[in-house]
């Protein structure tokens, strides 16, 4: 199917980006294109315009400081993938990266595209939320930090405003012996996830868990932190029985839909073995 008409705008700074949108609500932002080229074929939606903001400088950044890690809005997925440092920091990044479509996708796509994107079965999400990262938006008033726990509103839509942009994700670091892991499940390689859950835990001296944080995605109308299941590990050494017990609560936290990955029942189900599968990878680093 062919795409509707719509006009293109080449835009050389986000300030620029930021005046269009704000003045076109039918105008939609072209980063990657991954997630909006299939929806315009589709004609799903009929943007206005597609304001272009892969010629703005200075955006495609991954920089990897002493206390946090800033992402710009033009970082694409293969980046992650092949960065060394953060396969040895944090591998759950990378390893969220890998699992992402097929090789074109990666090499085009962005992280910001796809939180922007919204879909509840993405990847990204489990991972950003259990790393606890914020989005940085700019819009029409400035700059504006948004948590991801308060970014996703529901499938398909975020806290973005008018005329917004997301210019940057932060990671925080977290000190200490810091484990990490994202298990996808998947009908078919490249296929959106039946279930994906990142887990960040940190262990004190003694093997207890100190802190803990558990993303999931494609198990709800929205990507969630799985609170429960969390404090079933924090403050505990992680037994078989400990791990069993938080998957179990993950389980009953999510609320999956029926689709053609699979029924509701079967995907919740599938929330408690990826749980149980991510915090042993994590742990097993």
């Amino acid at each position: 199917m062919y795409p509707p008409k719509f006009g293109y705008v080449r835009v050389s700074s986000l300030e620029e980006a930021v005046n269009i949108l704000n003045s076109d609500e039918n105008a939609k932002v072209l980063a990657g294109g991954q997630s909006l080229m299939p929806l315009l074929k589709l004609r799903l939606i009929k943007p206005s315009y597609l304001v272009d903001i892969n010629r703005v400088p200075n955006l495609s950044y991954i920089n990897i400081e002493r206390d946090r890690i800033r992402i710009g809005a033009l970082a694409r997925h293969h980046q992650f993938e092949i960065n060394k440092e953060l396969w040895s920091i944090y591998p759950a990044i990378p390893e969220t990266a890998m699992q992402i479509g097929d090789p074109q996708v990666r090499n085009l796509g962005t992280m910001a595209g796809s939180l922007a994107h919204a879909d509840p079965a993405a990847d990204w999400p489990a991972t950003l939320i259990a790393f606890r990262a914020s989005i940085t938006a700019l819009g029409p008033s400035g700059e504006r930090v948004i948590p991801i726990d308060d970014f996703f509103t529901g499938p398909f839509s975020t806290a973005l405003g008018k005329g917004e942009v997301i210019k940057e994700i932060v990671i925080s670091r977290v000190e200490g012996n810091v484990k990490s892991a994202y298990v996808k499940l998947e009908r078919k390689a490249g296929d959106f996830a039946v279930v994906g859950v990142a887990v960040m835990l940190k262990l004190g001296g003694d093997g207890s868990i100190e802190d803990a944080s558990i993303g999931i995605t494609a198990a709800g109308p929205k990507p969630f932190r799985a609170r429960e299941a969390e404090k079933a590990l924090i403050g505990r050494k992680p037994t078989s029985d400990v791990i069993e017990d938080a998957a179990e609560k993950a389980m009953r936290e999510s609320n999956p839909i029926s689709d053609i990955r699979g029924s509701s029942d079967y995907k919740r189900y599938m929330v408690k073995v990826i749980t149980k599968r991510a915090i042993n990878k994590a742990l097993s680093r």
